[in-house]
């Protein structure tokens, strides 16, 4: 591994895990609750989140020397690719479990926020006058989770980062000395 190059993949993901967390201390924002600009900046975090990921996988293949070219690099070909000790790489196993379904990574790969206030129109109540009133109250329950789930994404993303980057150096024989 160079460590040129791996210092600047790290700081890629890095970078992404930062982009992410100023979207979402944007989304506390009241001001923006409802508007255009909340959409776009949960967008926004979602998409930098997500990045994480895929930087992070550039990051694994050069930590195990793997060579892997960017446009065949997916968790998949990173779980059967094997290290130079021929053993299977475990942060590829692992991501992939992730990604199986009722995990919160496979559900934030697939989360759209769209989708979330298409169900809630359809909910509307009978009732007029407490229709307004209950869709304000779901709605701003709805963001209220929404911010939540995404906190906790960007904090479970975190630690993964960091787990499976030290579990990469530890195995492939480039962690720093201490």
């Amino acid at each position: 591994m160079k460590m040129k190059n791996y210092t600047h993949l790290k700081a890629i993901t890095e970078s992404r895990l930062n982009y992410a967390k100023l979207y979402l201390e944007e989304l506390n924002n009241p001001a923006i609750s409802g508007s255009e600009i909340e959409k776009a900046h949960q967008y926004s975090f979602l998409f930098h989140l997500k990045g994480v990921v895929d930087a992070f996988l550039v990051e694994i293949n050069e930590i195990y020397g793997l060579g892997l070219k960017k446009k065949h690099l997916t968790i998949d070909s990173l779980k059967v690719s094997k290290s130079d000790s021929k053993k299977h790489i475990k942060e590829g196993k692992k991501l992939s479990k992730l990604m199986e379904k009722d995990n919160w990574l496979s559900e934030l790969k697939s989360f759209d926020p769209n989708k979330l206030k298409a169900s809630k129109k359809s909910r509307k109540s009978k009732d007029k006058d407490e229709s307004s009133t209950s869709e304000e109250e779901k709605s701003e329950m709805q963001v209220t989770s929404v911010l939540e789930k995404f906190v906790e994404w960007h904090s479970k993303m975190e630690k993964l980062i960091i787990e499976l980057r030290e579990s990469a150096l530890e195995a492939s024989g480039n962690s720093p000395k201490k």
